[in-house]
């Protein structure tokens, strides 16, 4: 079975793959915090660090060009209102807000 793993401030949590839904709703339905506000890629409160498995989620989409620098992006940075898993697999994400 795949895992998705969430690291938050308050721990650690592991919780079962949706394919395609986004890390926000994903950790909002099994009550893990996971910083956010306007889920739209706005606000950027949902800043995420890709640790694995980024092959198994989809490509970064223009509202994350548009708000993370290309430096950020280098170093696996991605918006959890944004990342959707669209392939089984292990992934590992932690909760980077600014």
């Amino acid at each position: 079975m795949t895992q998705l793993t969430l690291i938050t401030r308050s721990g650690t949590h592991d919780v079962p793959v949706e394919l395609n839904e986004t890390v926000v709703a994903i950790a909002k339905k099994h009550k893990v915090t996971w910083g956010h506000a306007c889920q739209r890629g706005l606000c950027a409160q949902c800043r995420t660090q890709v640790l694995e498995g980024a092959s198994f989620l989809n490509e970064i989409t223009s509202e994350e060009k548009l708000r993370l620098r290309k430096a950020e992006r280098a170093e696996g940075f991605r918006l959890g209102c944004q990342i959707r898993i669209v392939e089984q697999g292990n992934v590992k994400l932690a909760h980077r807000p600014y």
